[in-house]
């Protein structure tokens, strides 16, 4: 019976292996070499597409809200700020008409009437903290250790 089963998976291993090596498939016709490896779709047309600001200012206003602990209000106000910021950079971004000093030049003005914007209704120290995760990037990383310490603290709980 252990011979039968033995022979069985040998058969299935090498039908497999036939398979996999076997065919014109993605092969250089002798059955043997690299197969070719098929892109994603949507990955080498990715760094060519425009961003959405919509999408991007809906997920930094709830990374700030957790991260600030902002009001619902609060919130959608600096969605709709941070959607019209994003709108305004991804243009200066893709205009390639315009010399790279006149950009940077366009990208610091549009940070500076962002902040503007953003000192009339969230108080300084809040300013000065979504300036700096704006210009660094590293509030999602908090934001996610902030989240797993609140997931084992719940599982600790419920081990006790």
């Amino acid at each position: 019976m252990r011979y039968f089963i033995v022979i069985v998976m040998m058969l299935s291993l090498v039908s497999v292996e036939a398979q996999s090596y076997g065919g014109q498939n993605g092969t250089n016709y002798s059955g043997r070499g690299r197969r070719l490896v098929p892109s994603t779709p949507g990955v080498a047309a990715s760094y060519n597409e425009k961003p959405d600001a919509n999408l991007l200012s809906i997920e930094r206003a709830e990374m700030y809200e957790e991260l600030l602990g902002l009001d619902a209000f609060t919130k959608e106000v600096l969605k709709s700020y941070l959607k019209d910021h994003y709108a305004k950079l991804i243009e200066i971004q893709f205009d390639e008409e315009s010399p790279l000093e006149d950009r940077k030049k366009s990208v610091e003005t549009q940070k500076k009437d962002f902040k503007a914007l953003l000192d009339d209704f969230l108080p300084e120290e809040q300013v000065e903290r979504l300036i700096i995760e704006e210009e660094t990037g590293n509030a999602e990383k908090k934001v996610k250790k902030q989240k797993k310490e609140r997931k084992k603290k719940r599982k600790n709980k419920g081990d006790k």
